[in-house]
């Protein structure tokens, strides 16, 4: 019974001292994790704040360029084949070239993409224009009848372009659709990143 009124503090003793130990363990390494933690929240905001004037001129690219290639697009529906587009070409190209240090490639392969599905669309619809106004005047010359203007031949049923066109047209629809969404979706991620 000595014996173990003896060992029983002492038993009780070495075992605090090992439950402390272990909470003295646990404690430094919380202690170095928050650390690092810290150290690497301070490294973020460190290099946020250095990128900051770069995300604003990028942001700033972005919204501009997509202003810009709205803009073409309103123009080309406004537009219905009396100007040519590709003559906007060359400004969107002088934007891009502008402003390629912040914008990255996939964007100017994108507002490249965009630029010839709409260009491609306005064009078509400039030779239909000029198809018409030919036939326009042959009918008059020949039967002293007015077809109307271009215009007005949306309104007349007839047949369908042959299939390859309708694809072509498609596809180019497509091309400058599918650019400017993903255009928008980066600009959409550029401020959510602000």
């Amino acid at each position: 019974m000595e014996l173990l009124t003896a060992a029983l503090p002492v038993g009780a003793t070495v075992f605090v001292a090992i439950v402390g130990y272990f909470q003295w363990r646990r404690s430094e390494r919380r202690q170095v994790e928050n650390e690092t933690a810290r150290q690497e929240l301070e490294h973020t905001e460190r290099r946020r704040i250095a990128r900051g004037p770069y995300d604003q001129q990028r942001l700033e690219a972005l919204q501009e360029l997509l202003d810009k290639l709205r803009e073409l697009e309103i123009q080309s529906r406004w537009n219905a084949g009396g100007q040519d587009l590709r003559a906007e070409v060359p400004k969107i190209n002088t934007f891009l070239i502008k402003h390629g240090e912040v914008l990255e490639d996939e964007e100017r392969r994108l507002a490249q993409q965009f630029l010839e599905g709409l260009t491609w669309i306005d064009h078509r619809e400039a030779e239909e224009r000029r198809r018409w106004e030919e036939q326009r005047e042959q009918e008059f010359s020949e039967h002293g009848a007015d077809i109307g203007s271009y215009e007005s031949s949306w309104e007349r049923t007839g047949p369908l372009p042959p299939p390859e066109r309708v694809d072509e047209a498609h596809q180019a629809v497509q091309k400058w659709t599918s650019a400017r969404d993903a255009l928008e979706e980066r600009l959409r991620k550029a401020l959510q990143g602000m």
